[in-house]
């Protein structure tokens, strides 16, 4: 069960980081954002809207937040270098965190 759950999250970080990579190098006006932003709704009518939800934040939602606030606050060029130093700070943090079992 732990081997699941290990899956799954793996999935949603390599989910994130694919969905960061092209946001850095295309920008948030190409097809694919456009596409993984339909995927959430402001107001969730049903059950099946918070599921949608849940899944847009759980594989692109946290990726393309931190992006357009990045870009919102420091412009073009400067918003994108500002999140690309976040990833790479997700990235040592994600490190650290997978390495913790083994360092005792």
């Amino acid at each position: 069960m732990a081997n699941v759950i290990g899956y799954i999250i793996g999935l949603a970080l390599a989910f994130q980081l694919i969905t960061a990579m092209l946001l850095l190098v295309f920008g948030r006006n190409t097809p694919f954002v456009i596409l993984v932003n339909k995927l959430y709704e402001e107001t969730p009518r049903d059950m099946y809207d918070k599921i949608m939800n849940a899944f847009y934040y759980a594989y692109f939602g946290f990726a393309v937040l931190l992006f357009q606030i990045a870009i919102e606050k420091f412009g073009g060029i400067k918003g994108r270098f500002v999140f690309l130093l976040e990833g790479i700070g997700i990235l040592v943090v994600l490190a650290i965190l997978a390495n913790i079992p083994h360092m005792f």
